[in-house]
């Protein structure tokens, strides 16, 4: 079945798009704290670092934010987020819908006590296939699989972090995995598109700096709202789990 109301989150590179140009920015309360929404006629939108970007990678609530959107009567989340390369093969302007997702400290949960259950952690499968699917018939080349690697933040990998995570991984981000993590805690469909904004610290050239990632991110911001705009017009062809 088509998705009725969706939630996406997105990230500092969408504060200023035109896409949301005469929604306001609302703060909400959850039972983790306070959120930023922007409610459109079928989706809600998070802006994952706060309505003025202020809120760094390591400090996003993602409890809040994820806790709006299923508040809000959403099922089914996608994920916008910018991302680094761990392969010179793929490159800074590639899309990206990654199948699996490594994250091995600074795991937020919402379950509270030892009588919680565990769960898999995974993408969810039937949406992810359906975002690739949906990309793919509008000609969006695409990455159909992916492991994303999950860090800290806010500072960059080293090179020899690089390195170490080039090994299992093919790309690198600060908050899909955590998204990802407490979406599924909390029975809501969740994938993610990633946009490869860099090459992480010690691959491809140029080298990374800051003012080069932040270069880059800017030429790659209208191909994403672009893909966002056409998703909120008509996504009849994305699927929901029921």
């Amino acid at each position: 079945m088509g998705i009725d109301r969706m939630g996406v989150i997105v990230g500092t590179s969408f504060l200023f798009s035109e896409v949301f140009k005469g929604y306001p920015v609302q703060t909400v309360s959850t039972l983790w704290g306070s959120a930023d929404i922007l409610e459109m006629e079928r989706a809600l939108i998070v802006l994952r670092h706060g309505r003025k970007g202020e809120i760094p990678a390591h400090r996003v609530n993602h409890k809040a934010n994820l806790a709006a959107l299923k508040d809000s009567g959403v099922r089914c989340v996608i994920g916008f987020q910018s991302a680094g390369s761990l392969k010179e093969s793929l490159s800074p302007g590639s899309l990206v819908v990654p199948d699996d997702y490594i994250s091995l400290v600074s795991i937020p949960s919402i379950f509270e006590d030892n009588h919680d259950p565990h769960i898999v952690p995974a993408f969810d499968e039937p949406l992810r296939q359906s975002l690739v699917k949906y990309l793919q018939v509008r000609k969006i080349p695409v990455y159909e699989q992916g492991v994303y690697w999950q860090t800290v933040g806010p500072r960059f990998e080293t090179k020899a972090e690089i390195r170490f995570l080039s090994r299992f991984a093919d790309c690198v981000g600060m908050t899909a995995a955590s998204e990802a993590t407490i979406a599924q805690e909390a029975g809501l469909s969740y994938c993610c598109l990633c946009s490869i904004d860099n090459y992480a610290n010690g691959i491809g050239h140029p080298p990374l700096t800051e003012e080069r990632f932040h270069q880059v991110i800017k030429e790659n911001t209208e191909g994403m709202e672009n893909i966002l705009q056409l998703i909120l017009e008509d996504r009849s062809e994305l699927t929901c789990p029921s």
